[in-house]
């Protein structure tokens, strides 16, 4: 049987958070109509919905319960197609409202106090799951990724070994100030993805309870997904882990 993570082409940019930062579910698909060559193919999908040119990728929330029913705001639009279970050819091409393993159907909600091209939120497994903005290809900043302006209550630097302990934190208000500035002012350029080993997650801790995790790569001095930061950013960073 061959195994198929993924259609590189389509999905690859969702491997690299699979990879890095477990945040996702994982389902598959064997064999089969549709399967190349006549071979069995066995798709494992990452948590993702896709609407309007953006594709989301389901969060990690340190709750088990997930995203409170009070954050939900008005509902955002509708899954119109469940790949899990339906689709077995790898290089199918995502579409707007595609979702892994919502159904089709499935309401999908605005999350209060956010902007929808950056959160969004559906229930699924018995909870209110989160989904953040992975890849849009009409972001030009670090702004339009991330929501996070004069929402942040401190940043840590998280060990990318495991992805939890954290090596170091920056709590003062001003330089959370600047560093967020940084950020979303900082240009896109998704080919300018690292291939390097990976340094660390930041870790952006809200002020409603939730945080945002981004994978960096502090030589080049980029951010998930292809947000290029200054150097600044960087010395900030590498001071808080040596304290």
């Amino acid at each position: 049987m061959r195994h198929t993570p993924l259609n590189a082409r389509s999905i690859a940019p969702l491997l690299m958070l699979v990879i890095f930062m477990g945040l996702v579910s994982c389902g598959s698909q064997t064999g089969g109509p549709g399967s190349s060559g006549g071979q069995n193919v066995k798709i494992d999908w990452v948590n993702f919905i896709r609407f309007n040119g953006i594709t989301y990728l389901a969060t990690s929330m340190s709750s088990q319960d997930g995203l409170p029913a009070s954050q939900l705001g008005p509902v955002f639009n509708t899954v119109k197609f469940k790949l899990d279970g339906n689709v077995r050819d790898p290089n199918y091409q995502m579409k707007d409202g595609d979702s892994a393993f919502l159904a089709a159907g499935t309401q999908v909600y605005t999350v209060k106090g956010y902007k929808p091209a950056f959160r969004l939120a559906a229930h699924f497994a018995g909870r209110i799951q989160l989904y953040e903005v992975n890849t849009n290809s009409q972001a030009h900043t670090g702004a339009d990724l991330l929501d996070i302006g004069n929402k942040v209550l401190f940043i840590g630097i998280v060990s990318s070994q495991d992805g939890v302990t954290q090596v170091g934190a920056i709590k003062d208000p001003r330089e959370i100030t600047s560093l967020v500035n940084m950020v979303l002012a900082s240009p896109v350029n998704t080919n300018r993805m690292d291939q390097g080993t990976m340094t660390y997650f930041i870790a952006f801790h809200l002020q409603d309870g939730t945080s945002v995790k981004r994978a960096y790569w502090q030589g080049s001095g980029i951010m998930e997904r292809g947000i290029v930061l200054p150097k600044a950013f960087a010395d900030a960073v590498q001071k808080a882990v040596v304290k």
